[in-house]
């Protein structure tokens, strides 16, 4: 762990504290959620740190985000959450489009900004590919389904962006899924607009597949330019 990661962690964990205070009376339950498994992805994030061998680091992530989906099971078993809420649906008719559109301009334009900032051509292991890939399914699902899902009660959608109903919550769950991936200039630069898609095609589609597949593109890309 290094002074960015932890300085992530920190601005993470101010945001949800942050949502918390900011939610009415009524909504205070759902931000406390959401912040609590928050909180457990970092103390598995660590643990993976601590206890994975060297060459297993990379599927850090993807343990922590499974931490999440495991803990939060019971949310839709009794119905708190359904299918629906946490994206495992169908896509809004008529959204494809605008989502393919839209995940096609962003990864060229990441690809170009890596380029242009210069990628350093390096070896790739067949199990780092396996981790990015994974991970990025799984933070999906933790992050833009359930944690998602959990904020938007706690402070509803409110604006209207290119189709997309967006509200505190999920811009309080995009800033603290960027903190949490540390806070170094070079990680910024491809997590932010990476982040903002992935909250834009979840509210524009509906459904937890149009993120998914621009993750996967997207940690993908990445692994190829460099």
């Amino acid at each position: 762990m290094n002074a960015a990661s932890i300085a992530g962690w920190a601005v993470a964990l101010a945001v949800l504290g942050a949502a918390i205070l900011a939610a009415p009376a009524g909504g205070r339950p759902w931000a406390r959620r959401a912040a609590a498994l928050s909180v457990l992805y970092l103390i598995a994030l660590l643990l993976a740190g601590i206890l994975l061998p060297a060459p297993w680091l990379p599927w850090a992530s993807a343990v922590a985000s499974t931490a999440v989906l495991l803990t939060s099971q019971p949310f839709i078993a009794l119905g708190v959450l359904s299918r629906a809420d946490v994206g495992l649906r169908a896509p809004h008719p008529g959204s494809a489009r605008a989502a393919v559109i839209a995940t096609g301009l962003a990864l060229g334009f990441n690809a170009f900004v890596m380029l242009l900032r210069g990628a350093v051509p390096a070896g790739v292991p067949p199990g780092l590919i396996g981790a990015v890939l994974l991970a990025a399914v799984l933070e999906e699902l933790a992050f833009r389904g359930v944690l998602l899902a959990l904020l938007d009660r706690a402070l509803p959608p409110r604006w209207n962006v290119l189709g997309a109903r967006i509200g505190w919550g999920g811009v309080a769950l995009t800033a603290a899924f960027v903190a949490l991936h540390g806070l170094r200039e070079g990680m910024l630069v491809g997590i932010v607009p990476a982040a903002l898609l992935y909250l834009w095609l979840r509210a524009r589609t509906g459904s937890l597949l149009a993120p998914i597949v621009a993750h996967l593109a997207w940690n993908l890309s990445v692994v190829l330019v460099n």
